[in-house]
């Protein structure tokens, strides 16, 4: 949940409590509420309403620097030539206006090694203050001037800063997230440059993302404005800070080449981001209760599961958390994810270990090919992403060998659970699927599965059954033919 919401929640349960202790002072939760409301959209670096990523990931010594409001023909070629000759890669955060006027610039960016993010159309000051028709009308209008020169931004940074509820809503339908900063110029939009350097060297830290403007400044030369650019670059490098992509800084894509706007899926999106922490936040976070106990399960049945012969495949194989255990005691394995950026980690570790008999697949699982027959098919806390269980199970029995194992670890429906799916869908925008031990069985089966055997674990009592479902089955040595719908 995001902090507003919280925030909401506390300030009315206050206001109840207060109601019956002295009811004169029962609204002041209330309007602290409203008043936060009214100033965190000014604060950049505040996700009040939605997550904001305003800095560079803990740890991260570096810093990035972002230039809005452009391209624009005066000072974006020369910017360019600028970076060329300090070997800097930037990021623009362009309008869609400007982007469709100078399309040459927008190439060149590119043509340099630069990423490219949005900064609406028009970019009104006070966007966030119209409705969610004409923020998602100048988001959308931006994504697709900019999918005409083959990239696809999946970082969206507000004008001014300023955020609103509304803003997550339309981020999570295009697929993007929010990125603010946590250094500028106070320049105001190139009005003011004279000590732009100066103001910025002596604020910038590790770890900041440096907002600059590449339009044309209001009461100076051009050249003026490059001298403190070309002045800022060089009082980085004495300062010993490192100028780095902003995609390597946030441990985030910026954008992406290929495809249209709105077509990645929305797990793709999230995974891709989270790709570098991955491991971090599933080995120490509170999500390594139920990725303690998961792998323990799998450690049960490994000996069991995999033979020297077996050809597997994992759905869902992420990093290799399960992927490399099962490759040292099979034939090959194919991993498949929706994540590109996540292959690539279980690829690097595969190699680092000698393992060359895993074979990665980035894509939806639910409509790829998946080239069987296997020996044995698993997954581990990915089918709750499928949108149709069922028909995925049904097409998946035709790729296992008759007499072939399905195994896999799942979410099962409990109160518990629907925490966690509230969480989920707060954080990734997405409605993960929990599924009963009845309907788990009866998919199975109808799926030409048998010898079906299903456990419960983890935060078992009286009022929950637990929160995972483990289960086990057979490929029908003679399937049964199914009637086509």
């Amino acid at each position: 949940m995001s902090p507003a919401h919280i925030a909401g929640f506390t300030a009315f349960l206050l206001y109840v409590i207060l109601l019956f202790m002295d009811s004169r002072t029962a609204p002041l939760p209330l309007l602290a509420f409203l008043l936060a409301c009214a100033v965190a959209p000014f604060l950049p670096r505040i996700g009040f309403f939605l997550p904001i990523v305003g800095r560079g990931k803990p740890g991260e010594k570096g810093v990035a620097l972002t230039f809005d409001d452009g391209p624009d023909p005066e000072v974006t070629p020369l910017l360019l030539d600028l970076l060329d000759l300090h070997s800097i890669s930037a990021t623009f955060f362009v309008t869609g206006e400007r982007a469709a006027r100078h399309p040459s610039i927008i190439r060149d960016i590119l043509s340099r090694g630069h990423t490219i993010g949005n900064h609406s159309y028009h970019h009104f000051p006070f966007l966030m203050l119209k409705g969610i028709r004409t923020l998602r009308r100048e988001i959308e209008s931006t994504q697709s001037v900019l999918a005409g020169f083959g990239i696809v931004p999946l970082a969206f940074r507000p004008p001014a800063g300023i955020t609103n509820p509304l803003l997550r809503r339309v981020l999570l339908e295009q697929g993007m997230y929010c990125v603010n900063y946590s250094c500028r110029a106070v320049d105001i939009g190139n009005r003011r440059i004279g000590r732009l350097s100066e103001t910025v060297l002596k604020a910038v830290s590790p770890g900041d993302i440096v907002a600059l403007h590449d339009i044309a400044p209001r009461h100076a030369a051009t050249e003026h404005l490059m001298s403190e650019f070309d002045a800022l670059l060089r009082g980085l490098k004495e300062k010993g800070l490192e100028v780095v992509p902003l995609d390597r800084l946030i441990g985030r894509m910026v954008m992406r080449r290929g495809g249209s706007p709105g077509e990645a899926h929305p797990a793709a999106l999230f995974y891709d981001g989270l790709a570098a922490d991955y491991d971090r936040e599933q080995f120490f976070s509170p999500v390594w209760i139920v990725r303690k106990t998961e792998y323990a399960l799998f450690e049960t049945r490994l000996p069991s599961l995999f033979s020297p012969s077996d050809r597997v495949i994992e759905i869902g194989a992420g990093t290799g958390i399960f992927t490399l255990a099962i490759a040292r005691r099979c034939r090959e394995v194919t991993a498949v994810d929706i994540s590109t950026s996540m292959l690539e980690l279980l690829k690097g570790k595969a190699a680092a270990e000698g393992l060359g008999n895993i074979r990665t697949i980035a894509g939806n699982a639910e409509t790829m090919n998946l080239e069987g027959p296997y020996t044995v098919a698993c997954a581990f806390s990915s089918l709750e992403y499928l949108a149709d269980l069922h028909s995925f199970f049904r097409r998946l029995a035709d790729h296992i060998e008759p007499g072939g194992t399905l195994y896999f670890i799942t979410a099962r429906r409990s109160l518990f659970r629907l925490f966690a799916q509230i969480g989920n869908a707060m954080r990734q925008g997405l409605w993960l699927k929990a599924h009963s031990r009845r309907e788990i069985e009866a998919i199975l089966s109808d799926s030409g599965f048998e010898e079906i055997r299903i456990g419960s674990h983890l935060f078992k009592s009286w009022v929950s059954g637990g929160i995972l479902l483990e289960a086990v089955a057979r490929r029908r040595t003679n399937p049964v033919t199914r009637a086509v719908p």
